[in-house]
């Protein structure tokens, strides 16, 4: 008998919070799609995993722009333009902003998304 591996979830890596929501997320619409759920209205249903995916998209997008504001001056502290003490100042910024940004979000799930549930 021949053995078929399908690795579509072999490479599936979720690295962040924001990311398990957007999995989650497009899960519950997809299925919503076809199922019924008993004690919870559709829309309802379909509002909140909406919800998650526009604001799990809209992180990810914040995190690549972080991470080129990142490269950008890491290339600044390769050719010398800027100092060590200002590229540490940097990077203390921008993780600063990332993470208060992170909070904020989760805040926004936590108090105005989820509970669309209920």
């Amino acid at each position: 008998m021949t053995e078929v591996k399908v690795g579509l979830l072999e490479t599936l890596a979720i690295k962040n919070w924001y990311r398990f929501l957007l999995y989650i997320g497009g899960v519950i619409l997809i299925l919503s799609l076809f199922l019924e759920p008993k004690g919870i209205e559709i829309s309802r249903l379909r509002a909140f995993s909406l919800h998650t995916i526009v604001l799990s998209l809209i992180l990810w997008a914040i995190e690549d722009i972080k991470n080129k504001i990142g490269d950008y001056i890491e290339y600044l502290h390769q050719n010398d333009r800027i100092d060590d003490s200002q590229y540490d100042e940097w990077a203390m910024v921008i993780l600063t902003v990332w993470y208060l940004i992170n909070i904020v979000a989760l805040i926004i799930w936590i108090l105005f998304i989820s509970p669309t549930l209920f």
